[in-house]
Formats: structure tokens, C-alpha cells, sequence
């Protein structure tokens, strides 16, 4: 049978770490039992749910951690986090170099990212930033989906690479959860 986690959603029924960028799922959906499952992840302390979006929505307001954009602003986010990873030595070296190519030309991009400035570029304070990506980094197994907020918004196709980073970076990929 195919690994579970390969299709083309995340596993938010089992996932440690849940990720929403633009997304909505309370009213949205977009995978099975999803506000049974929302709840699940909202009451164990082992997991969390992070959330990116200019609105405080029902599931921003469920989020461990909500980086609350401005509107337009998600690459500056999403950069700011896959910086981080390289920055504090978050990223799975081991997993990248099985398992991906090119990396060696985006580390020294994503090692020059100025945080600080990409922080105050997108309206979200660095702190919660570092916080959300060593949470992502940390993980046992993290899930990851992005909605038509970013993708019929700019910077469309760079944010779905740069969300699709924050997780490979850490070598969330093809494992439950």
C-alpha cells in the first residue's frame, strides 16, 4: 500500500503539529471529520494547531498559535519561518540530503532572510514567528495545508513553495501524521 501521508493532503487526523495558511477548515472542511478532529488537536497538550491568516477566524481563535498576517503579507511570513529554520539550525540535514536536490543553493537564501525586517513586513511579532517554527521543527509529525486565501491572492505560486518548505526543511514528508 502507498505511505501513509503522501496524498495530497496532510494528515491532520494523526499529525502532532496541524498548519492552516489561508484556510479556514471550521467552515471549509477539506478533510475527513474536520471539526472533530480540529477539537481533538485543540484539546491535547501534545499537539498543536498554528494558523496563518489576517482574520481571526473560528479556527485562528482555536490555534495555539495564530500569526495574524496582513493581507498580502504570507510570503514575508512563510520566508521568515523557512529562515529561521536554517538560521537556528532547525532543518533535517539528513532527511534533505536523502531525499531532496538543490538545497545547497536555497540555504545560503534562506540563511540571509532578515527575520527582524520580514517580521515587521508581514505584521507578526518575530517572537511568536521563532516560536511557531522550532514548534513546526520539534514536531513528531506535522500537517500542512494552504486555501485559497494565499492561492488566489499575490505572490500565489511563491507561497505555495515557501509553505511546502516549512515542512520539508524538517523532513515532514511521506510519514503518518
Amino acid at each position: 500500500g502507498k505511505m501513509p501521508g503522501t496524498g495530497a493532503h496532510g494528515d491532520f487526523e494523526h499529525c502532532e503539529v496541524a498548519v492552516f495558511v489561508g484556510k479556514n477548515p471550521w467552515h471549509s472542511h477539506g478533510f475527513a471529520r474536520t471539526r472533530v478532529v480540529l477539537r481533538e488537536i485543540e484539546k491535547d497538550p501534545q499537539r498543536s494547531l498554528i494558523v496563518i491568516d489576517p482574520r481571526r477566524s473560528e479556527t485562528a481563535a482555536m490555534a495555539d498559535y495564530h500569526l495574524q498576517t496582513r493581507p498580502g503579507t504570507d510570503a514575508w511570513c512563510l520566508a521568515a519561518l523557512a529562515g529561521i529554520l536554517v538560521q537556528e539550525g532547525l532543518v533535517a540535514k539528513d532527511w534533505i540530503a536523502a531525499h531532496t536536490t538543490g538545497y545547497e543553493q536555497l540555504e545560503p537564501v534562506l540563511r540571509a532572510i532578515d527575520v527582524p525586517r520580514y517580521s515587521e513586513a508581514c505584521g507578526v511579532e518575530e517572537d511568536l514567528l521563532r516560536r511557531a517554527a522550532r514548534r513546526i521543527a520539534t514536531a513528531q509529525s506535522v500537517a500542512m495545508m494552504e486555501d485559497l486565501g494565499v492561492q488566489m491572492n499575490v505572490h500565489s505560486t511563491l507561497n505555495s513553495y515557501l509553505q511546502r518548505l516549512a515542512w520539508l526543511l524538517t523532513g515532514h514528508f511521506g510519514r503518518e501524521g
